[in-house]
């Protein structure tokens, strides 16, 4: 039988998007953009995995390791593992309850799960189910009913801004994958988030690497991917192990 060969590289860009010219096609409407950016957001809504991180809180810099498991839309289990894969911190939280536990503080705590109390554990300054869909790849949105878009030739990308009270959002989406790769937060509690190293999972694009600039940032890459399984559901459960002290935290502040 005589089989046409295909030059290998065009076998190693077949899973690729297409790539799109903005210059090229006419700018879309931003919300009708946002609603395709939803439509690929929901196809990956849970996720497991280890991750290295490169974290910048308070002036203290290192690299961690850390166990990653969340759900959509605002239960998630963060470890910070120790050189022996032992936990050295722990988060977890429902989106409503938070529990948390350090080694250098000895006791478990908890609160309500605030971006204040997230910030305790890992310098993100997002409450429980912003920080949920950062883990996803995707780029909390501020509620604006009314976006309005950009072509960014440089980039090759389009920007949507959005508006609420103080705050400015910029958010830069590429067009062919219809995934966000860049947010900029502008007015109180502003950050940076970026996303990059994309691969198809599951049929969607995802983001192997997370990067959170605010106060504090992380520089997180994923190592051993498992999107779509559904986490253990005791993961979620914000109750420290029984028998131990807990002790009640607000919400204002953080650990020295």
């Amino acid at each position: 039988m005589n089989r046409r060969r295909w030059p290998l590289f065009l076998l190693l860009l077949a899973g690729c998007p297409p790539r799109v010219d903005v210059r090229s096609v006419p700018p879309p409407d931003a919300t009708a953009l946002l609603a395709e950016l939803d439509a690929v957001d929901s196809h990956l809504a849970r996720i497991q995995s280890q991750a290295k991180a490169r974290v910048n809180a308070a002036g203290r810099k290192g690299n961690v390791q850390l166990f990653v498991a969340a759900a959509a839309p605002a239960s998630v289990h963060l470890e910070v593992l120790d050189f022996f894969g032992k936990p050295s911190g722990i988060l977890i939280s429902d989106g409503q309850r938070f529990v948390m536990f350090a080694s250098d503080v000895g006791v478990w705590q908890r609160g309500a799960a605030t971006a204040e109390n997230v910030a305790r554990v890992l310098p993100v300054s997002l409450p429980p189910d912003q920080l949920v869909s950062m883990l996803l790849g995707r780029a909390p949105r501020l509620a604006d009913p009314a976006p309005t878009l950009a072509v960014d030739a440089e980039e090759n990308l389009f920007r949507i801004t959005l508006h609420e009270g103080r705050r400015t959002q910029q958010l830069w989406i590429d067009p062919g994958r219809k995934r966000a790769v860049r947010s900029q937060v502008e007015g109180p509690g502003g950050y940076t988030l970026t996303f990059s190293d994309f691969e198809d999972v599951r049929g969607a694009p995802f983001p192997r690497a997370i990067t959170f600039s605010g106060e504090g940032s992380v520089a997180l890459q994923y190592t051993d991917l498992r999107l779509g399984e559904q986490p253990d559901a005791s993961l979620f459960t914000p109750e420290p192990p029984p028998g131990v002290p807990v002790e009640q935290i607000g919400t204002r502040g953080s650990l020295p």
